[in-house]
């Protein structure tokens, strides 16, 4: 008789210990999370508007920028370390995104190129690029216009969207523009070159060309080079579940007056 009580009892643990696991798994899973560790790594372009280091002369530097500081609310959000990599160079993020090396990049004009290839996160914030050129003496601007630009030259970073569209505006004017990719240098440092007329034209977002005519006054940024476009965070494919988070948390921020 105790044999067959034992028995029972052995079974009802069995079942017990995978109905726990059962649950667990289901418990898991209605959460959405596929965080596999407690870390997330989040590349983040360097930029006056993204993400950008402000140095004092007591030593008590700080960061600014708007990704910067939504990846820190995300962390809070999340109960998980975000580990912020302060990247220029675009096409090599990607690359290390795509090979899981970063878990988002923080973040990019929304284009067709990035939906195929990627997910997407809602819009983080519009922005649009612009040409920038520093005003002459008298106030007058180089080029007006992009029928201006014919025979000039223009810095960009490199993998910048705006390539594409500077390529787009030859075949509109029917001209030739030349257009020089900046391997190691951020769009701060390209409004820097402008600004000292080291280089007669680059092209940025416009919140960075906002934040450097702050500093310089005399540089221009009213034409634009594309429409307002929505800036998103990018990660690999098969993070569905962390998307879904992002857009939660995205969400909840666009939602609070104290973060606009």
């Amino acid at each position: 008789m105790q044999i067959i009580v034992y028995g029972v009892l052995l079974v009802v643990v069995v079942i017990a210990m995978f109905g726990m696991r059962y649950i667990a798994r289901r418990g898991n899973t209605s959460n959405g999370s596929d965080i596999k560790e407690d870390t997330i790594h989040a590349a983040v372009v360097y930029g006056p508007d993204s993400y950008r280091v402000l140095t004092s002369e007591t030593g008590n530097d700080s960061i600014e920028g708007i990704n910067y500081h939504l990846l820190a609310d995300l962390q809070d959000s999340l109960g998980v370390k975000v580990v912020m990599h302060p990247v220029i160079d675009r096409e090599t993020a990607l690359s290390k995104l795509s090979d899981g090396e970063y878990d988002i990049l923080a973040s990019l004009p929304a284009d067709n190129f990035l939906k195929k290839h990627f997910l997407t996160t809602d819009e983080v914030y519009l922005d649009r690029m612009v040409l920038l050129q520093k005003r002459n003496d008298n106030g007058t601007l180089f080029a007006r216009s992009a029928l201006d630009l014919d025979g000039d030259t223009i810095h960009l970073e490199k993998g910048s969207s705006a390539k594409r569209r500077i390529e787009n505006l030859q075949k509109e004017i029917g001209g030739t523009i030349n257009i020089i990719e900046e391997a190691e240098l951020s769009e701060e440092y390209l409004a820097m070159k402008v600004a000292n007329r080291t280089w007669k034209f680059s092209v940025v977002n416009e919140k960075t060309a906002q934040k450097m005519k702050e500093q310089y006054p005399d540089l221009d940024y009213s034409t634009p080079v594309s429409f307002t476009q929505f800036q998103v965070w990018v990660m690999p494919q098969g993070r569905d579940s962390l998307l879904n988070l992002v857009n939660t948390f995205l969400s909840k921020q666009h939602k609070n007056p104290a973060t606009k």
